[in-house]
């Protein structure tokens, strides 16, 4: 075993005498300024799997500094055991801001924070290219070179880097607002080609308001060619939170599909959006045309939505079962008309095993065109049905953030919801939000 230890460091050494760490830095961090600069003309989809976990028994919250020394030497008291799943598809890409997302297809941006479009659960940004051009370009003022690494012939260099709250620009949601938290980290450089190849942060001490102890974020980069081009992209990146409370939670993020988007392409950033190509004229929500509140309508899916693979972001179809009518009997929207909508949540349960999946009409195809449809879950059918059998109905509410929606349960796993799977639904007035 001594022998096998000091090849090891003599290979060590061997790589740090090839090659000057300075030279090794500055050549990396220009690939990545050069790089990140020319990302905000591409977008990609990012999927995120959001994994849950708890402690077997129910535990106090817990002093942070105590809570972080104690994960190193678990007891049984807080072996964590995951107990729910959900997932999220995204469209990113960089602007001045940093990053910014729309769900997927969307025919513009939003310019605003994360939690303008995720408004659940934890969501980290910076994995397509944030955390390399704020960490090289202003937040990290000095770099250490740690020790040079040989693995399966290929030779990597070290550096680590400390930020000190005051120049950081990692943010950390707080309850009214973000704050900045300091952070530290290393990552690992190609010496013959500048690449860096992977990364690992950690933040430091947090606010309390946060209610989080800690977060790490791993990266692993890969080139990914886009158009005529390549990038160094994470093709990998998973997020650690840790909360007083003895909770965790972990994201794992892959990019998939990127592609660059041009003049001519429907990705904006202005306010309008228009319609996408060949679909039907959208109608003005004025008042003139808006739908009134009200209204109850059934709704069959046109495709299945499998949970195993489903996400928050995606869009479903659906057909008007019959003819959506006002409150003079005036059609509105012909039977079998197409309603477009998208998933606000798919979110699996360990114990006992179930889903839960929240749909979002968005849209009624109509002979003048299309008609924003603001809609929520009618459950009135279903508890008259019941209290016929003398049995009582859980009614499910939506998360704040998931207005104008309906949510519906499903027992066991892998769950897929038939094509024809028929809802009930009633029109709302619509959900203003404000930026």
């Amino acid at each position: 075993m001594r022998c096998l230890f000091l090849s090891a460091c003599a290979l060590g050494l061997s790589a740090a005498a090839a090659y000057e760490p300075t030279e090794v830095l500055t050549r990396a961090i220009q690939r990545a300024i050069d790089r990140s600069r020319a990302i905000p003309n591409y977008t990609c989809v990012e999927t995120v799997t959001r994994v849950y976990f708890s402690p077997a028994a129910t535990s106090l919250p817990r002093d942070c500094a105590i809570l972080l020394e104690q994960r190193r030497h678990p007891t049984p008291d807080i072996i964590l055991h995951p107990y729910s799943t959900d997932r999220l598809r995204l469209d990113v890409t960089m602007s001045s801001r940093g990053e910014i997302f729309s769900w997927p297809g969307a025919s513009r941006f939003d310019d605003h924070d994360i939690d303008h479009v995720v408004r659940n659960g934890p969501m980290g940004t910076g994995s397509f290219g944030g955390f390399l051009a704020t960490i090289f370009t202003s937040d990290a003022k000095r770099f250490r070179f740690e020790r040079s690494l040989s693995v399966n012939g290929r030779v990597t260099m070290e550096y680590s880097f400390q930020v000190p709250q005051p120049d950081s620009h990692y943010k950390v949601k707080l309850n009214e607002g973000w704050t900045y938290v300091p952070y530290s980290g290393t990552f690992q450089v190609d010496p013959e080609s500048g690449d860096v190849l992977s990364m690992g942060i950690t933040t430091g001490a947090s606010p309390l308001a946060t209610g989080m102890c800690q977060s790490t974020t791993t990266l692993d980069f890969a080139r990914v060619r886009i158009g005529d081009e390549q990038f160094m992209l994470p093709g990998h990146a998973r997020q650690r939170f840790v909360y007083p409370t003895v909770e965790e939670t972990e994201n794992t993020t892959g990019f998939t599909n990127c592609r660059e988007f041009r003049g001519e392409s429907t990705v904006t950033f202005s306010p309008g959006e228009p319609a996408a190509p060949g679909s039907p004229k959208r109608v003005s929500s004025g008042t003139g045309n808006a739908i009134p509140p009200g209204l109850r309508f059934t709704l069959d899916l046109t495709a299945s939505i499998p949970t195993d693979t489903a996400a928050a972001g995606d869009p479903f179809t659906a057909k008007l079962s019959d003819a959506l009518r006002d409150d003079r009997n005036k059609v509105i929207a012909a039977k079998g008309s197409l309603v477009t909508g998208r998933l606000l949540r798919v979110q699996m349960f360990a114990h006992p095993p179930e889903s839960l999946v929240v749909l979002q009409p968005e849209y009624v195809d109509t002979r003048s065109g299309r008609l924003a449809l603001s809609a929520v879950r009618d459950w009135t059918y279903l508890v008259a049905q019941r209290r016929r059998t003398g049995k009582g109905v859980e009614v499910l509410i939506p998360l704040p953030g998931e207005e104008n929606s309906g949510v519906f349960r499903f027992p066991g796993e892998h769950v897929v919801i038939p094509a024809k799977f028929r809802s009930d639904w009633k029109t709302a007035p619509p959900i203003s939000r404000e930026p």
